[in-house]
């Protein structure tokens, strides 16, 4: 990939991983990243940050800046600028919106509608279920599912937008080459070999440093034509990103929750203040003005045939909702000794999944054409 002079300046600068504010106040200030470089020559200082300072020394060559270019082509990324065509429309129009963007992955899920769905690292079995079900439905209608790849209602989004056939981008709070959290390099791997995009705005080597997470999810929203936040805390990430979603003026929704549990404070909370009630895909879309999304020629999944009597029952119960193993055994009429044995050929057999606590749901399972 070839770099015009002004692009590897930029480079240089987000390799000390100056922030996107600062660069802009810079460069209406000079004029260009390439007279920041000049400046830097001078003995100009740009960051009062020592260990930025010493990173802005290290790169400060055109030998140097040569290497990361052909680092950056050898790991087969794509670095959009914000001149370019394939950067995000949205995302441009925000105030601090990032000068350089690594992805790697499925550019194509740029281009679509972008819904991105949010919440706890902790979440309930409800939550997780929910945020799967959501991103899977908009998955199925082709609308890329935006989130952050962190443990919990992130995970549970990009994993229903997979399962549900469609695109997904995760914003990352490290470099696009650094998997976080270890627990999700499945689903990293997964993304990056064609399931969607990994995104970030910090050097490809970035370490996930605490203060990169809240600063990435102004992205997450910026994406995202609106945001659903499913479970969380009032103090919390996803009441972050809820706020930059409002300062960009894009639409908000919330999932409703358990009165009384501490996940539900944070959706309750905007719901009180005027956010949108939803609970599926079609009333996010609907609410959206994205209702011929709702008509494209993604077929709804079809549930799991029952082998026998007793999966057929199982089933049933699990069309309706997710639910542990006593409510299902109130709802087949068998003893958890006769479900049991069944449930775990049909969690084998692809039919039905177990989640946190033992809840008991059906797999998400589109069909594709």
């Amino acid at each position: 990939m070839r770099f015009t002079d002004e692009q590897r300046c930029l480079l240089w600068l987000s390799a000390a991983e100056i922030t996107a504010d600062r660069v802009q106040r810079l460069i209406a200030k000079r004029g260009s990243a390439c007279a920041l470089w000049e400046d830097y020559r001078q003995g100009e200082p740009l960051t009062a940050n020592g260990d930025a300072a010493k990173v802005l020394a290290r790169w400060h060559s055109n030998a140097a800046l040569d290497a990361l270019c052909e680092r950056i082509d050898q790991k087969g990324l794509t670095v959009l600028f914000q001149e370019d065509e394939a950067y995000p429309a949205l995302l441009k129009c925000i105030d601090d919106a990032p000068y350089v963007l690594y992805a790697m992955g499925d550019m194509s899920a740029l281009r679509r509608p972008a819904v991105a769905i949010v919440g706890t690292r902790y979440p309930s079995g409800y939550g997780k279920n929910v945020a799967r079900a959501i991103a899977a439905g908009l998955g199925q209608a082709g609308v890329t599912v935006v989130s952050g790849l962190a443990r919990g209602i992130d995970a549970s989004a990009h994993e229903g937008a997979v399962e549900g056939g469609g695109p997904t981008v995760a914003v990352l709070g490290s470099g696009v080459n650094v998997p976080y959290p270890i627990e999700n390099v499945g689903l990293y791997r997964k993304i990056a070999e064609g399931e969607g995009i990994l995104l970030s705005e910090y050097p490809m080597d970035a370490a996930p440093v605490t203060y990169h997470f809240p600063h990435r999810n102004r992205v997450i929203s910026g994406l995202s034509h609106g945001i659903v936040f499913v479970e969380g805390k009032v103090k919390s990430g996803g009441m972050i990103t809820v706020r930059t979603a409002l300062d960009q003026g894009r639409e908000v929704f919330a999932v409703p929750g358990c009165v009384g549990q501490a996940v539900s404070e944070g959706p309750h909370a905007i719901l009180r203040e005027g956010a949108r009630l939803v609970t599926s895909a079609a009333d996010v879309l609907l609410d959206m003005g994205l209702e011929r999304f709702l008509e494209q020629p993604h077929a709804e999944p079809e549930p799991p045939l029952g082998e026998n009597e007793t999966q057929v029952r199982v089933l049933r119960a699990l069309l309706r909702e997710p639910m542990g193993l006593d409510n299902l055994c109130e709802a087949t009429g068998h003893s958890a000794d006769q479900l049991m044995a069944e449930l775990s050929i049909m969690e084998i057999m692809g039919q039905i999944r177990r989640d946190s606590g033992n809840i008991f749901a059906l797999a998400i399972r589109p069909s594709r054409q």
